[in-house]
Formats: C-alpha cells, sequence, structure tokens
C-alpha cells in the first residue's frame, strides 16, 4: 500500500458530551442510620435515571441530619425514610418537620421501616402525610427503583402543575388590571415585598415561594364589585348602601372563587384574599379577626400593601416619602399591623425598597 493509499480520517468532531446542556439531577434524600442500608440504597439507585434525568443521592443518618437536609435543599423530590433510628419515632419526626415546619408538601416522602410492628403501617399512613409505606425486607432492587420512578414521576408532575398555576396567577392578575387602574404593579410589588418579609420573619423557603404567587390574588373578589366602585376600595368608609356591602363582602367572594384551587398556593391564596383586609387591632373585615388569629401570611402581606400601596399617589394625598412611610408604619403598628411584623420591616427598610423598586420595573 502505498502512502497515498493509507486511511484517510475525517477530523474529530466537537465531543458530543461537551456540547450537551448539562442535565440537572433529581434530588433523593436518603435518611437512615444504617450505613449497610444506604449502601444497598446507592447500588440500586446510583445508575438510575427518571425522564432522562440521573438521581444525586443525598443521605442523612439520623433525624437532625436528615431533617437540616430538607431544610437546605427544599427541592428534593423523593424522601427515603427510615422509621427507627437513633429513637423509635424519629422517622416521624422528620416528616413532621418536612411538612409542618418547613412547609413542604411537594417532595414525596417514603417510609421504609425494618420493624413494622412498632407502628403500624395504618396509623402511620393515617396520621402522617406520607405517599407510601414499605417494610425493607419487601424492597428488592427492582422494587425500590420501582417505587422511586412513580414517586419522582408524581413530584414532577406536581411542580409541572405549580408552574400552571404560576402562569394562570399572572394572566388572571393581568385580566383584574383591565377594571382596575394599576392593580398589577401593586400585586406584583406587594407580593414580592411580602415574600421577602415572610423570609425575614423566618417562614420557611416553601413557604415564601407560595406567598410570592398566591399574594398577587388577593383581590380577585374585587372584579364583583359594581364598575362604579371597584376602584374606591381605599376610600370605602365614603361609600354607603349596596356599594359599600359589596366592597366589605369582596375578600370572602375572592376567597370562595380562589378555594375551587386544590393546591398548598391555590388554599394559601383563598387565605390571604380572605384575611388581607383584616386589622390586628380587630377593627378589619370582613370577620373581624384580631392579633395572630390572623394567619402569619396575611400579617405579613398587610405589611407589603400598606408599605407599597403609601409609596403611590392617592386621591386624598401624595405619595408618601420612605421617611414618611417608615413614620407611617410606626403609627399603624398594633392597630392596624403586626408590630412585631412592622419591626422587622423597619430593620430592613431600604431592603424591602430595593425588592419594591425592582418587582415595579419588572412589572411594566
Amino acid at each position: 500500500m502505498s502512502m497515498h493509499d493509507e486511511l484517510q480520517f475525517a477530523a474529530e468532531g466537537p465531543d458530543d458530551d461537551r456540547d450537551l446542556a448539562p442535565v440537572t439531577p433529581w434530588k433523593v434524600a436518603v435518611v437512615d442510620d444504617d450505613e449497610s442500608v444506604r449502601a444497598i440504597t446507592r447500588l440500586a439507585l446510583g445508575q438510575l435515571k427518571v425522564d432522562g434525568r440521573p438521581l444525586d443521592l443525598l443521605e442523612a443518618s439520623s433525624a437532625e441530619e436528615g431533617i437540616a437536609l430538607f431544610a437546605t435543599h427544599p427541592d428534593i423530590a423523593l424522601g427515603l425514610i427510615d422509621m427507627v433510628m437513633e429513637e423509635p419515632s424519629a422517622g416521624l419526626r422528620v416528616i413532621s418537620a418536612v411538612r409542618e415546619q418547613q412547609g413542604n408538601h411537594r417532595t414525596r416522602l417514603v417510609v421504609r421501616t425494618g420493624q413494622p410492628g412498632h407502628l403500624p403501617e395504618d396509623r402511620v399512613i393515617r396520621d402522617y402525610d406520607i405517599n407510601d409505606y414499605r417494610e425493607k425486607t419487601e424492597l428488592s432492587a427492582q422494587k425500590l427503583r420501582t417505587v422511586a420512578h412513580s414517586a419522582i414521576r408524581s413530584f414532577r408532575d406536581i411542580v409541572d402543575v405549580e408552574g400552571a398555576f404560576h402562569g394562570m396567577v399572572e394572566l388572571l392578575s393581568r385580566v383584574v388590571d383591565e377594571s382596575l387602574a394599576e392593580y398589577f404593579p401593586h400585586a406584583m410589588a406587594s407580593a414580592e415585598v411580602a415574600a421577602e418579609l415572610g423570609r425575614l420573619a423566618g417562614l420557611p423557603a416553601t413557604r415564601v415561594e407560595a406567598v410570592r404567587h398566591a399574594a398577587v390574588l388577593r383581590d380577585v373578589g374585587l372584579m364583583r364589585l359594581p364598575q362604579g366602585v371597584r376602584n374606591a376600595l381605599l376610600q370605602y368608609e365614603s361609600l354607603d348602601g349596596e356599594g359599600r356591602q359589596a366592597v366589605l363582602e369582596h375578600p370572602q367572594v375572592g376567597s370562595g372563587l380562589l378555594d375551587r384551587l386544590a393546591t398548598v398556593e391555590g388554599r394559601l391564596a383563598a387565605q390571604l384574599a380572605r384575611e388581607h383586609h383584616e386589622r390586628w387591632d380587630g377593627q378589619g373585615f370582613p370577620k373581624g379577626l384580631q392579633g395572630e388569629a390572623i394567619g402569619l401570611e396575611s400579617r405579613v402581606l398587610a405589611i407589603a400593601n400598606f408599605f407599597d400601596a403609601h409609596l403611590l399617589p392617592q386621591p386624598e394625598r401624595e405619595a408618601l416619602t420612605p421617611d414618611a412611610l417608615r413614620a407611617a408604619l410606626l403609627a399603624a403598628a398594633g392597630q392596624a399591623l403586626d408590630p412585631a411584623l412592622v419591626e422587622r420591616a423597619l430593620a430592613n427598610f431600604e431592603a424591602l425598597l430595593s425588592v419594591r423598586a425592582k418587582a415595579r420595573a419588572l412589572a411594566k
């Protein structure tokens, strides 16, 4: 073979793997005090892919480590939780922390137990928000992969539904904006301020995100008001007859509409619609709730609503300066607004002003 007959190879193209966008893995928490169980889980699930995405296995060996793990990663898709660890009810403590303290209802939680008689399955399923209960002896590698596949796809569907809900929220708020002057920018700005203040007040990350989206729909009940009074909410005391009654009832109307949304954020939106005109001193409407009888998220939103509305010009007054807003917040503390949350807002006043400004710029 002459040199001219030698095989000629085409130049190598770019590495396909390097050209592909990185795939975000599904996070799976494995909370178990038995290293051998965690090792078997790694072996069974290490190469599993769901919808083309690999798994990122995060491990904890005690209830406290597990609780911290879920707090650090609120986007965990699946939690595999041992029932009995350093104490007989350790797994239940993790479940309660995730569902109640952290407000996380998206993550799918599967209980695995090596002592099924200690806490019967029917009691655990009845009393705790879990998605599956399995004995360790029945979970072969294949069954574990099946459970993981099913749970992760359920989590995916929940996230998709929430995404659709968020799109609907913005659409509805813009529809309301067609009938109510300046509604959308005000709704977006106060929702962002409420989310930030909620974070500062210690709400878990999942609840902060729920507030951010649910708060935008709080005034959907205004759509049912007579045309002549839709923009008179801030002056409702001057109304009488049917107009005043309609304004006083719009929180309940909005809540009734939003109660039909069968999601965590839908239920929160209904609460915010129902309570956002209540006052700390009990002089609000529609129920005259007082103090901590008003939900924390609703009290946070009341301050955020006050914050944005008073920086806007109104028919009876000019927009307040930031210094005047500080004074107005102090004056309202203990009357319209939760005094502890007002103190928190004032301690972070400049940060909240910045959040509001960014939200209004985006809403234009």
